[in-house]
């Protein structure tokens, strides 16, 4: 007969192998560990990328104003990837589509910065960071990183597009944020690489009211991240928080940054924006630092990126 413990270890071990093994449900990426401790407190990545295949045009303002760019980045992040453009159809952004036409196919490296964005949207079954992988056949290869949303691409800034999207509706947060909530995943490690594995997630964007918790704190790259609760946007003073202490990443020279620091806003100041989730990796490291480096099951660590200011 098993003791308590074997009990546990036993169903505890069944249940982490149903969840990493559903098959179509989960994937799997393999960071460097290097990788995560440098980007874990940065909001962006600067990287040279290849442009393999691009939208012809940007999605119509009502489907998100997105201009989808499949590519690689080969040096900075070794992994399949897609860039996106954010109100790709604002006069603004239009120099930097026409680039990525230019280039779209012909195997020459660009500059392009952006905040960097892990989230299983489209996950394959496994990637591995800096393994061989083909290239893209489409906008839409099987991937778990973005550069989402590009601040620059060759040469052309187009952080101006930080801002709502005209004719497009946001996700309402008690709609999104049930599903962040409730999404795990696991997570293990050796002294050289940390491995992701979580079922299919969405919700791209969605518009919330943040009430912040302490003062903002400034990251590696120049942008802030700061912990806040989340409401409805439309929600009263009382009511009580959709998700508490979500850490909110601002990218530099953006207007939500700049809002954010003209204002001088801190502890039991709000502000409405709309935002888009990606892993927390300050979490992961977290997570894997104190752990053992073998499979652990956990909520899924998430946080926003602030991309508009609602109101």
């Amino acid at each position: 007969m098993r003791t308590l413990h074997q009990r546990f270890v036993f169903v505890f071990g069944i249940a982490l192998v149903l969840f990493t093994s559903s098959p179509g449900t989960c994937g799997t990426v393999v960071l460097k560990r290097a990788f995560v401790k440098k980007y874990k407190d940065r909001a962006t990545i600067d990287a040279t990328f290849v442009v393999e295949h691009a939208h012809k045009k940007p999605n119509a303002p009502a489907k998100d104003g997105d201009m989808h760019v499949a590519g690689q980045a080969p040096k900075e992040v070794g992994l399949p990837m897609v860039a996106e453009v954010i109100n790709a159809v604002q006069t603004d952004e239009q120099k930097a589509v026409k680039r990525v036409h230019d280039v779209e196919g012909t195997k020459i490296p660009v500059p392009i910065s952006g905040a960097w964005r892990f989230w299983f949207e489209h996950p394959a079954t496994s990637q591995t960071q800096f393994a061989s992988f083909p290239v893209a056949a489409n906008t839409n290869p099987d991937h778990s990183f973005e550069i989402h949303p590009v601040t620059s691409f060759d040469g052309n800034d187009v952080s101006v597009s930080f801002q709502r999207i005209p004719g497009f509706t946001p996700y309402p947060a008690s709609k999104a944020f049930a599903s962040y909530e409730s999404l795990t995943f696991t997570v293990s490690a050796t002294a050289t690489a940390v491995t992701l594995t979580s079922k299919k997630s969405g919700y791209n964007y969605t518009q919330f009211r943040m009430l912040l918790k302490g003062t903002p704190k400034k990251l590696d790259d120049g942008g802030f991240a700061v912990l806040a609760d989340v409401f409805d946007a439309g929600s009263e003073e009382t009511e009580e928080s959709i998700a508490a202490n979500v850490r909110m990443i601002f990218v530099p020279n953006t207007a939500p940054l700049k809002e954010l620091l003209t204002r001088k806003l801190g502890d039991g100041d709000t502000l409405t924006v709309i935002g888009i989730p990606r892993i927390n990796l300050n979490a992961v490291f977290g997570f894997v630092n104190a752990g053992s480096g073998r499979p652990a099951a956990r909520k899924l660590p998430y946080e926003m990126i602030v991309i508009a200011l609602a109101k």
